[in-house]
């Protein structure tokens, strides 16, 4: 058999091999619904309920890692937070094991999410704020996970230094651009590193407006894939990040900070040390994009990371460094508890 890095799983024979060992009733239709981190089927029953099963990719989580993320969800969903909770199969077990081309890969079913993911050119303050309340509920319900928790730490080498080694090569033939990639990320890493205090805790990792449905002016949110143990203003910064990432107007980027932040408070105090640090983290998350994007170059291809790639992604850093980074955040973001 020809060495395979990614195998594209049959929607019939997933159906066949995997979902019927759940009890959902009947299934009308199962379809290949999106390719990210990983695969996603979307399963739809006779009894109208919907569904989405997950095929990690090979070598991509560990069986462990898996069942940290599961049992956190399932931890949630006990405390009455709105998440896509994993489904239980009809022998007890979350997980099943797939024997494919390119190795193992783990199955898990997910409940669907209520609703319609908001566009972010349609975001109102109001929905901000919505989605700031899901992110306080989900770290104000986390609290009691251990710290011991079974993934990567979402530290700076993670967030930060593993990143610039695979931006740097790649950027090597423009010098002004890697000059100013390496003086920021001193920067940044300082400023992490100076601000005594800040808070630690299970973060979801990818809270940046969408991956969550909305309807009756709540969000339920899904694809924890990125979740893990660390700074809880990082996990703040992903949604004014996602409006600095599509290049919308500053006043835009202001005001959905602000009202995301404010819904957050309205359930959950933050301190200031953790406000304060949020602009750095959204420059740290865009590094760590760019790097997440390099490192998946041989899933999607390496077509896309050309200069124009990268003049985007640098535009975006240095219009966040100039209108954001270093200026303090209490001029745009609401003032925390301390």
């Amino acid at each position: 058999m020809f060495p395979t890095r990614d195998s594209n799983l049959q929607a019939d024979a997933l159906a066949h091999e995997v979902l019927a060992h759940y009890p959902i009733g009947e299934i009308t239709r199962s379809r290949f619904h999106a390719r990210g981190l990983n695969d996603t089927y979307k399963i739809e029953t006779k009894g109208g309920t919907s569904y989405f099963l997950r095929i990690y990719r090979a070598g991509w989580r560990t069986r462990e890692q898996i069942e940290a993320e599961l049992g956190v969800l399932q931890h949630l969903a006990r405390c009455g937070v709105n998440v896509s909770a994993p489904v239980i199969r009809t022998d007890d077990a979350l997980l099943t094991l797939l024997d494919c081309a390119e190795g193992e890969r783990w199955a898990v079913l997910f409940t669907a999410a209520a609703g319609e993911e908001v566009d972010f050119k349609s975001f109102t303050p109001e929905q901000a704020g919505h989605y700031g309340e899901a992110a306080a509920a989900i770290h104000q319900a986390a609290d009691s996970v251990a710290e011991n928790f079974e993934r990567a730490a979402l530290d700076l080498d993670l967030l930060l230094n593993e990143p610039l080694s695979l931006i740097e090569p790649m950027i090597a033939h423009r010098r002004v651009d890697l000059a100013y990639v390496a003086d920021l990320a001193k920067q940044l890493r300082g400023n992490i590193e100076s601000a005594a205090g800040l808070e630690k805790g299970f973060c979801h990792g990818d809270l940046h407006g969408h991956n969550a449905g909305y309807a009756e002016e709540t969000f339920t949110v899904y694809d924890f894939d990125c979740c893990g143990w660390g700074y809880r203003a990082y996990d703040l910064s992903v949604f004014p990040w996602a409006f600095a990432i599509g290049e919308h107007p500053t006043d835009r980027i202001e005001s959905m900070g602000r009202a995301y932040l404010t819904g957050y408070l309205r359930h959950r105090a933050v301190n200031s040390v953790d406000i304060a640090a949020i602009p750095t983290f959204v420059a740290i998350r865009q590094i760590w994009l760019t790097g997440l994007h390099i490192g998946l170059a041989d899933r999607f291809g390496w077509g896309f990371l050309n200069d124009r790639y990268f003049d985007q992604r640098l535009r975006v850093l240095r219009n966040w460094q100039k209108h954001f980074l270093d200026r303090p955040a209490e001029d745009w973001l609401p003032r925390g508890s301390s």
